[in-house]
């Protein structure tokens, strides 16, 4: 969980440092887009090597969604998002949650958090709130 916890911090400073070349909207879009990507990424990853908590992941996994969409439409309407800055940041969290399953870290107990949070206390909605 500590390796998590570490690797958490290193995404939201490394986010933090590529999102202060883009615009006020931009930032903000970046923001949402790795937050709910967190989730997305890490409850797939849940539905795939934890079985005992796949249901509840695909359940929780739903109020995702409707967010993702938001975004979608609001990243369409932007004339100049910068979408590299996005997939460079999906694909270094995505590297993140790799090494995280390579040395067995990646545990039930890390799913069942995701699940809880979500499934308990829901998405942020003042973070979202950029995407109303």
């Amino acid at each position: 969980m500590k390796k998590w916890l570490l690797a958490l911090a290193v995404v939201v400073f490394s986010v933090g440092s590529l999102q202060a070349n883009a615009s006020t909207k931009d930032y903000r879009l970046v923001t949402v887009a790795g937050y709910l990507n967190f989730y997305l990424l890490n409850l797939n990853a849940c539905q795939d090597f934890h079985p005992a908590v796949r249901q509840s992941a695909y359940q929780v996994e739903s109020q995702l969604y409707p967010w993702l969409e938001k975004l979608q439409a609001k990243l369409d309407a932007s004339n100049d998002f910068d979408s590299k800055m996005m997939s460079d940041i999906v694909l270094r969290r995505r590297a993140l949650l790799n090494e995280q399953i390579a040395e067995d870290d990646f545990t039930l107990d890390h799913c069942k958090a995701i699940v809880q949070i979500l499934g308990n206390e829901g998405l942020d909605e003042t973070l979202l709130a950029v995407l109303n």
